[in-house]
């Protein structure tokens, strides 16, 4: 698949089909996602991949963070109220995904912020090389809220929560948003 192509056609899926991900498939597409950039080369990013009743267990607990950002989605979403319960909808099963990641990093010595962009160009990896296979997933920052129990559930100690990201073959087309522009600005030119 052509890297302009992925980058642009890659949607964040919300409804998943109910179907397996094979195992192999995850590690062939965690092989290539993790040749990620990294500060240092620290590589200090952990994934923990979750099917079955493990991830029906963390669905529970990472649907409790909608309460926290429903109060900014009633607000931003005022005149769109299908918005909120859509999002409400997603977050209680996030999408029926058969297969979902938590991304991690590790401390290494380092400014939390390197370690947070260690573990984001992973995550970006793991979403192109996800679609370019047929999968669907969406990068979900909303259970960071609930850090504290998603890592208690995990056995996790000394590492921070980046994002929960549900993954599976996608039962949806979402549209395409319109970019913004006037978002980068080039100076020095001539």
């Amino acid at each position: 698949m052509d890297l302009y192509q992925a980058i642009k056609e890659r949607r964040s899926i919300r409804k998943f089909k109910n179907r397996p991900v094979a195992k192999d498939l995850l590690e062939k597409i965690f092989d290539i996602a993790l040749w990620a950039p990294s500060g240092m080369n620290r590589q200090n990013w952990k994934f923990f991949v979750l099917a079955a009743e493990r991830k029906e267990e963390l669905v529970a607990i990472a649907a409790g963070s909608f309460a926290y950002l429903e109060p900014q989605l009633q607000e931003r979403f005022a005149d769109k109220p299908k918005i909120v319960e859509a999002t409400r909808r997603f977050f209680k099963r996030l999408g029926g995904a058969p297969v979902v990641v938590c991304g991690y990093f590790e401390p290494a010595n380092m400014e939390d912020v390197t370690s947070f962009q260690n573990v984001a160009a992973a995550i970006q990896n793991l979403l192109l090389v996800a679609y370019a296979e047929g999968l669907g997933n969406c990068w979900m920052t909303g259970p960071v809220t609930v850090e504290q129990e998603i890592s208690r559930f995990l056995g996790v100690k000394d590492m921070t929560l980046v994002a929960v990201i549900p993954m599976g073959y996608p039962d949806e087309t979402p549209k395409i948003p319109p970019r913004r522009q006037g978002r980068v600005v080039f100076e020095g030119f001539e």
